[in-house]
């Protein structure tokens, strides 16, 4: 590192899925490639198959979500949290910020979400704002925010905002996905706002490890298993003779359900855990019928404009959860692909959607895919007019 290189201090985690953990992945390799340096603040329970480009890793305790309803924060032994415990966390991040001097700190999701951690984010940024010089202060949110539902929660993260950021990097094409679809109050905060385009992996240019007409996928696999249990009974039908299926269940998939749906696998079904570089398989297939979290959606959007592979959407909309829904919908009215929500989901709606969305017309604007790399360019352009102001 040079002496004056530009140097990023990035805070995030993951509760249960690992959507967040695979943006910051593809974040941080952008930000290399620029030229900044990265320290990274982890918050969440270790992944051993992830690693980061990064020239530190800093881990707090982590805690974890106890199930999909994300109601129940747990420890890292899976007892409840206790503030004792969560002052630990909290007592650490200082401790590390106090070794550290960023010209940036990148804040995943806070204040728009990650409320478990407020206490704890909110003093490092009030922190921060004391030093001299003080590093500028962003947010990083993904195209659509989890719905709020209690009072004044709105309004809270719209003053936090105008308080303690700088900057709120919103990971969308405004021509597909707005922020406001999700968050009322954007007008309050439109001079912090860049939309820096959706973050997609970089694109393979290796051959994919096999061919399949139908892929299944459900990112990581823990909103999966209805997903995986519908789309098998509707195969073992054999409702498009001349296709192959392929379902890729996620690591989270339970044993014993991943072990009964091999069970069930035909000559024309294959059942497997993940699909590497899931993009470059659906270049080859005809349907893709996912789940529409961030990293899947992009994956299975950046390849509309160079195969005839086409989409049906199965957002996970139980447990409250809103934010899979609401891209989904508004995906499928952009003509994107089919929208069959999980609550709705039975193997005859199933095969209706996948009819329609064989024809669906091509839509022909183009999508801006650039989010890693103009995510990076805004930062190190903002840490160099700093600078300069400096």
């Amino acid at each position: 590192m040079t002496k004056n290189q530009p140097r990023v201090l990035f805070y995030f985690l993951h509760l249960l899925g690992v959507g967040h953990i695979h943006r910051a992945q593809r974040l941080i390799a952008q930000f290399k490639k620029h030229g900044i340096a990265v320290d990274v603040i982890y918050g969440g329970m270790p992944i051993s198959d992830i690693s980061f480009e990064a020239e530190n890793i800093h881990f707090l305790p982590p805690i974890q979500a106890a199930d999909n309803t994300y109601a129940t924060i747990l420890n890292e032994s899976g007892a409840p949290l206790t503030e004792d415990y969560m002052h630990d966390r909290k007592t650490k991040l200082l401790e590390v910020f106090n070794t550290l001097n960023p010209n940036l700190i990148l804040i995943e999701a806070y204040p728009f979400g990650r409320r478990i951690v407020r206490h704890e984010l909110k003093e490092l940024l009030q922190v921060a704002k004391l030093r001299s010089p003080s590093p500028l202060i962003a947010s990083s949110v993904r195209d659509i925010l989890q719905e709020k539902r209690k009072e004044g929660r709105v309004e809270e993260t719209r003053d936090l905002i105008m308080e303690l950021f700088d900057v709120v990097f919103v990971h969308s094409d405004p021509h597909v996905i707005k922020l406001d679809a999700t968050y009322p109050l954007v007008e309050s905060i439109i001079e912090k706002i860049r939309y820096t385009g959706f973050v997609v992996p970089e694109q393979k240019t290796s051959k994919p490890d096999f061919k399949s007409d139908i892929i299944i996928s459900a990112g990581g696999g823990a909103f999966g298993g209805q997903l995986m249990k519908t789309a098998m009974n509707l195969a073992r039908t054999n409702p498009f003779p001349d296709m192959t299926w392929c379902l890729a269940t996620g690591h989270n998939l339970q044993p014993d359900a991943f072990n009964k749906l091999q069970k069930q696998s035909t000559q024309n079904i294959s059942v497997v855990r993940s699909v590497p570089h899931l993009a470059a398989h659906l270049q080859s297939a005809k349907l893709s019928i996912s789940q529409c979290g961030y990293n899947t959606a992009m994956d299975v959007l950046s390849v509309h404009d160079t195969s005839s592979c086409q989409a049906v959407f199965v957002p996970y909309d139980t447990e409250g959860q809103t934010e899979q829904l609401r891209r989904a919908a508004l995906l499928n009215e952009a003509g994107y692909a089919i929208n069959l929500p999980q609550s709705q989901l039975t193997p005859d709606r199933l095969l209706n959607a996948m009819k329609a969305a064989i024809n669906l017309p091509k839509v022909e604007s183009p999508i801006d895919f650039s989010g890693a790399r103009n995510t990076a360019k805004l930062i190190k352009s903002m840490i160099e007019k700093q600078s300069t102001i400096r």
